[in-house]
């Protein structure tokens, strides 16, 4: 992730307050699949149902939405599929704040290598391990640039439930 992941967890100890890290316990190795999913709701009629989205696919499309916004400055989708999660929103006022004062973030976002289950109740939580891309940035119009180099990274993702996908409810990185 280019400008979250040194905002919301520390890598290197690079330029942010690091979060709460995780520490590995182990787990379910089992990667969660696509289930297959109908492009129609079984009912002809316009209150359907649609089809569920499952957690893989909600995280690899909160992940381009995380993306976006880093390279754009807008934050409400990002902050929708991200209701509750703090990490997320400090990560999203940093961005909207670096844009508002004529800075700018370039990141091609993360390679997803893999999403697990991740042992821990209440809420459902997945491991993703993912290949950053590198990042260049500017905090201000006035600011140097600057580069992050990227590199591998695992964060664990709580998600809840929605009527028909899913929520960032928190963002934590994992240490290695």
């Amino acid at each position: 992730m280019g400008v979250p992941r040194f905002l919301i967890g520390s890598l290197a100890g690079a330029l942010a307050a690091p979060i709460v890290l995780l520490a590995a316990c182990g787990g379910d190795d089992a990667s969660i699949a696509d289930p297959p999913v109908s492009p129609h709701p079984t009912s002809s009629s316009p209150t359907g149902t649609p089809p569920q989205e499952s957690p893989e696919a909600f995280i690899r499309r909160w992940a381009e939405a995380e993306k976006r916004m880093e390279n754009t400055g807008r934050t409400r989708h990002y902050r929708v599929l991200s209701q509750g999660c703090g990490p997320c929103e400090k990560l999203a006022a940093q961005v909207h704040g670096y844009y508002d004062v004529g800075g700018f973030v370039h990141w091609k976002g993360w390679k997803i290598l893999s999403i697990k289950r991740y042992p821990g109740p209440p809420t459902p939580l997945f491991e993703v391990h993912s290949d950053s891309r590198p990042t260049v940035y500017k905090t201000a119009a006035s600011a140097p640039r600057q580069h992050f180099s990227g590199g591998p990274i695992t964060y664990v993702l709580a998600l809840k439930r929605t009527a028909n996908s899913w929520i960032v409810t928190d963002k934590s990185e994992l240490s290695s």
